[in-house]
C-alpha cells in the first residue's frame, strides 16, 4: 500500500512580494535610447522636486549597474549648477562611495558629485581616506575626478590638506594629460589659498 503515490504536498503561503520599483528607476533601467537612456529627461525633471531627487540619489546604490550610472549621469547634470541640491545627502554619498559598486559612469562621476556637497569634519576625513585610497586603483579617467573631490576637501577643511596637497602635486607630473591639466587647475587655487608648501 503507498506505493507509487505521489507525497503530500506541504500547502505553502503566498510567495513574498518583490519590493516595488519606483517609476524613475524603471526609466533609468531601460536602455532601448542609448548608453544615457531617459537620465537626460530625468535630469531635467529632478532639478525642483526634492522627492524625486532623492529617488535617484537612492538609485545611486540600485542592484542594476545601468540605473546606478545613469543616476549618477542625471545627478551630474542636475547639480553642475545648482550643487547645493545634493546637501541633504552627504550621508547617502558617502555609503555609497564605501560600498564601492561596479559602474564605470558611477565611479567617474560620484567624486564630482562628493566635491559639490558641504562636508561634516567627519565627513571630509572618510571623503579623504576613500578618494586616497581610489587614487591607487583607478582608471586614469576616474583619477581627474578624484584629485578634484580631495580639493575640495582641501579648500573646506584646510586641516586635512597635509594629507591632500602632496598627491594633488604629484599629479603635476602624471603620465595622462588630462590629469596633469586638473591637477595644475587645483594647484593654482590651492595655492591662491596658500595650501600649497612654499607659496
Amino acid at each position: 500500500r503507498g506505493a507509487g503515490r505521489h507525497p503530500r504536498r506541504v500547502p505553502r503561503g503566498p510567495l513574498p512580494l518583490a519590493p516595488p520599483v519606483h517609476p524613475l528607476h524603471l526609466r533609468l533601467a531601460d536602455s532601448t535610447r542609448g548608453p544615457i537612456g531617459a537620465a537626460r529627461d530625468v535630469a531635467a525633471e529632478i532639478g525642483h522636486d526634492p522627492d524625486a531627487f532623492a529617488v535617484v540619489v537612492d538609485g545611486l546604490a540600485h542592484p542594476e549597474e545601468e540605473v546606478r550610472n545613469r543616476s549618477a549621469w542625471a545627478l551630474d547634470v542636475a547639480t553642475r549648477s545648482y550643487p547645493r541640491r545634493l546637501a541633504p545627502h552627504a550621508d547617502a554619498l558617502l555609503a555609497v562611495a564605501e560600498a564601492d559598486r561596479n559602474g564605470g559612469m558611477l565611479r567617474r562621476l560620484l567624486p564630482s558629485l562628493l566635491s559639490r556637497v558641504p562636508l561634516t569634519p567627519t565627513q571630509a576625513r572618510h571623503v579623504t581616506d576613500w578618494a586616497l585610497g581610489m587614487l591607487d586603483r583607478s582608471r586614469v579617467a576616474d583619477q581627474a575626478n578624484l584629485l578634484s573631490a580631495l580639493a575640495a576637501v582641501a579648500l573646506a577643511h584646510p586641516d586635512l590638506a597635509p594629507d591632500i596637497v602632496p598627491r594633488i602635486h604629484v599629479a603635476l607630473d602624471h603620465p595622462a594629460p588630462s590629469v596633469r591639466a586638473r591637477a595644475r587647475r587645483l594647484c593654482a587655487r590651492l595655492d591662491r589659498r596658500g595650501l600649497l608648501p612654499d607659496s
